[in-house]
């Protein structure tokens, strides 16, 4: 478990397959015997994975899930059947395996994406979910070679330090989990990247183009939206996920195991209609009640990290009439983000704003964000705190406060209250 104490994944990052695939080629390569569906993008991978993980459950599949990073405990990121990568199994794996990591000079990510692999192999998953760390072409798990569906949810620019400054090279780099055999499908794409994807690939499926879904009621209590495709119409689909790109991305999901009828998955409307009601994806616009003290509040906890993610939030912050007045802002961000743009953003709907210190050394520091709010909000409605426990005890008893700016800080959150 030392190995993954830190979980310090992008330092001293160096994209590239070499490593893993040098771990795994003394093995047996055993991770080619597991049936994928590989997901990359830069935001609503894994709120698709969950859809398409809770549609197959339903089914009767025994499915696996890899996502990333995790809120709480690194476990939940190995799941089968919706149930965390048991304490003993984890440990047992990361220690059997660590001195092979270690010459082979796995990063933390590798690590994991390989214990993964090894738990779903062992326990002879029916098909694994797997979304991508970090782009695609290099990353850890693209040493699938033979996914059954290759998912692109969307693509702008993040991570431009590594995955490059245009919209064409992120997009480049996310098509790189594509393989020959797999069926394709894309979220809400811009044009330039579409036209990477056709590059790439002769036949997609499209979200606003080859699927499509009519949102028919959006409140607190979850969504209601019609779905249509060339092969299935289906009304009044039930997710509990709330905003327009939630809605998107449970379209993806129904496309992706539409296409998996065409291999031999046997999934009928029940199991679609289920899969997606029972889907729960925390830290996304999750809206929870809270004790806090002597306190009895609100929160939203939203995992938006970057310019899109935020945009996404705003939408939903909007039309779900939390808007109508001015709120509490929790805000963390890693300093590698464009938080001037994402704070210009926040702005106009704080009435105070609450910068706690995480537990993360690639966070932007309290005292540099304070700053930057302080050129849109007046410096007495801006605290710097020492710690996630510090904000929310400057919470009130009736108030709706938003935590947002990092999947790092909601994990500090829902560690508290939970």
């Amino acid at each position: 478990m030392i190995f993954f104490e830190s979980l310090k994944e992008y330092k001293n990052m160096t994209p590239g397959l070499s490593r893993i695939k040098k771990f795994f080629e003394g093995m047996g390569n055993p991770h080619d015997t597991i049936k994928v569906i590989h997901i990359a993008g830069t935001n609503g991978k894994g709120s698709t994975a969950a859809f398409i993980s809770e549609i197959l459950k339903a089914g009767g599949y025994k499915t696996a899930l890899y996502t990333s990073p995790h809120l709480i405990d690194v476990k939940e990121r190995i799941k089968i059947s919706g149930e965390n990568i048991p304490s003993r199994v984890f440990y047992n794996l990361s220690h059997k395996y660590l001195d092979k990591a270690v010459k082979c000079g796995l990063s933390c990510f590798e690590y994991l994406t390989a214990i993964a692999f090894i738990y779903f192999v062992e326990q002879k998953v029916d098909v694994a979910v797997i979304e991508t760390g970090l782009g695609g072409r290099f990353d850890a798990t693209n040493i699938i070679k033979n996914p059954l569906v290759c998912v692109i949810t969307s693509v702008a620019k993040e991570h431009q330090e590594i995955l490059g400054n245009t919209i064409e090279r992120i997009a480049f780099e996310k098509v790189g989990i594509i393989k020959k055999s797999a069926y394709v499908v894309c979220g809400g794409l811009p044009k330039a990247a579409i036209a990477v994807v056709k590059n790439k690939v002769k036949t997609s499926y499209l979200y606003g183009k080859d699927f499509k879904a009519l949102i028919n009621k959006s409140s607190i209590l979850g969504q209601n939206f019609d779905y249509t495709s060339e092969n299935i119409k289906l009304k009044n689909i039930e997710i509990n996920l709330l905003g327009e790109h939630q809605v998107a991305n449970a379209s993806v999901a129904v496309c992706v195991v539409d296409l998996l009828s065409k291999k031999e998955y046997a999934l009928d409307e029940t199991n679609i209609r289920m899969g997606l009601r029972n889907t729960v994806w925390s830290g996304r616009f999750d809206v929870r009640k809270v004790n806090f003290g002597d306190e009895s509040f609100e929160i939203i906890i939203d995992g938006a990290h970057n310019v899109q993610g935020f945009n996404a939030f705003l939408k939903t912050f909007k039309q779900l009439g939390f808007s109508k007045k001015k709120r509490t802002f929790i805000f963390a961000v890693m300093k590698e983000k464009k938080y001037k743009v994402i704070v210009e953003k926040i702005s106009p709907f704080a009435k105070k704003i609450i910068l706690p210190k995480i537990h993360n050394d690639r966070a932007a520091s309290p005292d540099v964000l304070k700053t930057e709010f302080s050129k849109y909000i007046i410096k007495n409605k801006i605290y710097s705190v020492d710690s996630v426990k510090s904000a929310l005890s400057m919470i009130n008893t009736g108030e709706t406060a938003i935590v947002i700016g990092s999947l790092y800080l909601a994990g500090e959150v829902l560690t508290i209250i939970q």
